[in-house]
């Protein structure tokens, strides 16, 4: 998946920037989340975690998609609204607006691909030159 990784340079710098927004990583006094700006109509995740992964967005709109069972749950969560995705669930992020959100996990950030969701956000991905960082450093689960 091509980014635009940057070393990180403290609280200011962002830590991966892509064509759908960039994404900032923090660690405060044992605390660790991510900031996330995500463009209109640009799509995020398409994966799941071992652990609950909570979301609150700050600023904006966005329609989250869920696979239950053999079903996809659809619905629209907007400015201070806190979505909460239980383990194992692949989630979709597709932003209505420009969006800021907060992002955090119950435990070690773990992550797996759910295919048909993560097909759908890698399709948005503008190819940078050959030898552009490609990897933004998340351990991906085997």
């Amino acid at each position: 998946m091509p980014k635009k990784v940057l070393k990180n340079k403290g609280l200011s710098a962002p830590f991966c920037i892509d064509s759908r927004g960039e994404i900032r990583r923090y660690n405060f006094k044992g605390a660790k989340f991510n900031v996330l700006f995500t463009k209109a109509g640009k799509y995020r995740s398409g994966d799941f975690h071992p652990v609950i992964q909570y979301d609150l967005i700050l600023k904006g709109k966005y329609q989250i998609t869920f696979r239950k069972g053999n079903k996809n749950i659809v619905f629209t969560k907007g400015e201070n609204e806190l979505i909460i995705i239980p383990p194992n669930t692949p989630h979709l992020f597709k932003s209505l607006t420009d969006t800021v959100m907060l992002e955090w996990w119950d435990g070690p950030f773990e992550v797996g691909y759910y295919q048909p969701y993560r097909k759908i956000v890698e399709r948005q991905f503008t190819p940078y030159p050959r030898n552009a960082p490609r990897s933004a450093g998340f351990k991906k689960k085997k």
